[in-house]
């Protein structure tokens, strides 16, 4: 039973406190209008163009419509196509009236077919209308500091009150990756709906090319309009590395997340810790004064080149005995910075049994 208030222990915010840095001199050439990339782990600002200003983003809205509706309904739940779904335009499923889907198979047509008729038919069973999902999109947005991004429909079709920036978006992609229903139906690279009674078959392959490549890209949205363009927000693990990249209006936006992410990965270094050694905690009332923490094998992080990498031991001063063998009594925690990057537990090497005091 680990007794010890450990109260000082840091844990990772699902939030982003950004570090808003000017935009960039340096980094790669990117064809996009706008661009952003972040550490996904902590949200600092690796790269920015125009980053801030208020674009539309097309399709990218589904990133939002998606996880309202991953948070706020139950996904096994039957949704019945409306009639106000069928033939949105613009991408589709091609829905028909009274068909009848799961809301989990029609995420899938959200974020891979990109689906603007299942993204209306999600948003009124979710909400009731259009107007009343878009209040939560916006609420969303407020809640995770998205101050530059507002939303009036859930599939990103144009309008002038429909905006948000590379670097929002980044933000909001960032968060969504952190759940894992989000992350699994974002990364997946095809789906299959069966065909049923209410409801014809249907197949999807994800438009985001950059998933089949191998090269650490997890998930993401793609998007395009006329007026915005092409746009695009990719998610990298690799290594321990975790990056979001971001781009509005990008002829050539392959291109542009490859090598942001090669400028990225360029950043991270992987060292070793120093996090071998005898963890020593005092003992109150024991048959041994101390008690010891062993551990045996250093441990290497990705890190940000000249990052100042730090050691925190948290424990006790003291802890009255019986301490068993086994036992949790602190933790080793580095910090690259700010950034918590790897977390040691400190197990009793020994029992240290309470001293008899000869009364009975």
């Amino acid at each position: 039973m680990f007794r010890s208030v450990l109260s000082v222990l840091l844990t990772a915010s699902l939030l982003f406190t950004l570090l808003i840095m000017p935009e960039a001199s340096y980094g790669p050439g990117v064809s996009a209008g706008a661009a952003a990339l972040i550490d996904a782990a902590n949200g600092e600002i690796l790269y920015i163009k125009n980053g801030t200003e208020r674009k539309a983003p097309a399709s990218l809205t589904k990133i939002m419509t998606a996880i309202i509706v991953i948070e706020s309904c139950d996904l096994s739940d039957t949704v019945t196509v409306p009639r106000e779904a069928v033939g949105t335009e613009g991408s589709s499923a091609y829905l028909s009236e009274g068909e009848k889907f799961s809301i989990e198979e029609l995420l899938y047509a959200l974020m891979l077919q990109s689906a603007n008729d299942a993204a209306v038919a999600l948003a009124l069973h979710c909400a009731g209308s259009i107007e009343a999902f878009a209040g939560k999109m916006n609420e969303k947005a407020t809640w995770l500091g998205l101050f530059d991004t507002h939303f009036v429909n859930p599939h990103g079709l144009p309008d002038k009150d429909h905006y948000s920036t590379a670097l929002d978006v980044a933000k909001l992609l960032s968060y969504c990756m952190e759940n894992e229903k989000f992350a699994l139906i974002s990364g997946s690279r095809s789906y299959v709906i069966k065909a049923g009674a209410e409801r014809k078959a249907r197949q999807f392959t994800n438009h985001n090319r950059l998933l089949f490549e191998n090269g650490g890209v997890t998930g993401g949205k793609t998007g395009y309009t006329k007026s915005g363009g092409r746009c695009l927000c990719t998610y990298y693990e690799k290594d321990g590395v975790k990056l979001c990249a971001a781009t509005l209006n990008a002829p050539d936006d392959w291109a542009d997340h490859r090598a942001l992410y090669e400028y990225g990965r360029d950043l991270y270094a992987r060292i070793t810790l120093g996090a071998a050694g005898i963890y020593e905690l005092h003992i109150v009332g024991g048959v041994v004064d101390t008690v010891t923490a062993t551990v045996y094998e250093d441990k290497t992080a990705f890190v940000k080149k000249g990052a100042e990498v730090k050691k925190a031991v948290y424990m006790r001063r003291f802890e009255y005995a019986p301490v068993r063998e086994g036992e949790l009594i602190g933790y080793a925690v580095f910090f690259a910075g700010e950034k918590e990057i790897c977390r040691i537990p400190l197990y009793a090497d020994i029992t240290a049994a309470k001293k008899q005091t000869g009364f009975f």
